[in-house]
């Protein structure tokens, strides 16, 4: 296996987070990943990346390697202001920030709470809006959303004896090993795991998780609440959702509110990839592209 691209360091406060640095440029991209996944999932991404002064990938608080701080410490608010102590820490007085799913909506958290601080937003498959009003809910859509979560929070009660079982359960009966994935593949599930007794758990706090769920749902902004964001935006969608087959997470309604509200200079659909796997690989690349310095967003 491949040695990871990433340097770590951490941000010191009361609750200290972890992150991974590649380049060495004085305004790298801020990446901020999904509900339980870490900065690792940007491998791909920090790999084929044309933005020269690198990206700094960001473990949220109750994920990966940063601290997991008591129920009550979560929602977009408190990561909105890790986002800002990061950037702080980071020397960056005005950041691009890159957010995957979760991530995404923590990315336009921050540029309403602190729009000076907020250069330009890629959302990944992220940051839909919330209805107005209940009745305006897509069940189908909410349905196929939590049984996407569901899956991914059942993991994190669980302890693997070896990373090979961890591999069954998001690949099963494939009999996968590390060495049989692509090396950025490879690299984020075994930085996903911690060492216990009796093997291995993931590293996200299902806590924290849980809490973050149901405060994005009833935190993140409206579609009104959006138009005042006013820094550029870079849209990308995948064509399924969790699940291969699925329903896209950001439907073609969806992403006609998101443009209407937002600045959106660069969008991006991915066919053939679902929401874990536009991260990896050949999607991955194309990801990267949308961070190059002559690109819409940067203009």
């Amino acid at each position: 296996m491949q040695r990871s691209l990433w340097r770590t360091g951490s941000v010191p406060g009361e609750v200290p987070l972890a992150f991974g640095r590649v380049g060495e440029g004085p305004e790298p991209i801020l990446a901020l990943h999904g509900i339980t996944a870490q900065h690792r999932a940007f491998n791909a991404t920090a790999r084929y990346l044309r933005y020269p002064d690198g990206i700094v990938g960001l473990d949220l608080r109750g994920r990966g390697d940063s601290a997991k701080p008591p129920s009550g410490s979560y929602g977009l608010t408190a990561h909105a202001r890790d986002v800002v102590r990061t950037l702080d820490y980071l020397g960056i007085e005005n950041g691009i920030i890159a957010g995957h799913s979760m991530g995404a909506f923590v990315a336009l958290h921050t540029a309403l709470l602190y729009p000076d601080r907020v250069k330009a937003l890629v959302l990944l498959d992220g940051g839909w809006p919330r209805p107005e009003e209940e009745s305006e809910v897509d069940e189908a859509e909410a349905e196929a959303i939590r049984e996407g979560l569901e899956r991914a929070f059942r993991r994190l009660d669980m302890i693997f004896e070896t990373p090979r079982d961890y591999l069954e359960f998001w690949f099963p009966g494939q009999g996968l090993t590390l060495e049989d994935l692509p090396p950025d593949l490879a690299d984020y599930y075994l930085y996903d795991l911690e060492r216990v007794e009796g093997g291995y758990t993931p590293k996200a706090s299902r806590e924290a998780a849980e809490e973050d769920s149901a405060l994005v749902s009833s935190e993140s902004p409206t579609a009104a609440a959006l138009k005042g964001i006013r820094c550029p935006v870079a849209l990308v969608r995948a064509e399924e959702g969790f699940f291969p087959g699925s329903r896209p997470l950001i439907s073609n309604e969806t992403r006609d509110a998101l443009v209407e509200a937002l600045d959106v200079r660069q969008e991006l659909f991915l066919p053939g990839a679902n929401h874990y796997a536009m991260m990896f690989e050949e999607h991955a690349r194309q990801i990267a592209s949308i961070l190059d310095p002559e690109g819409p967003i940067f203009r």
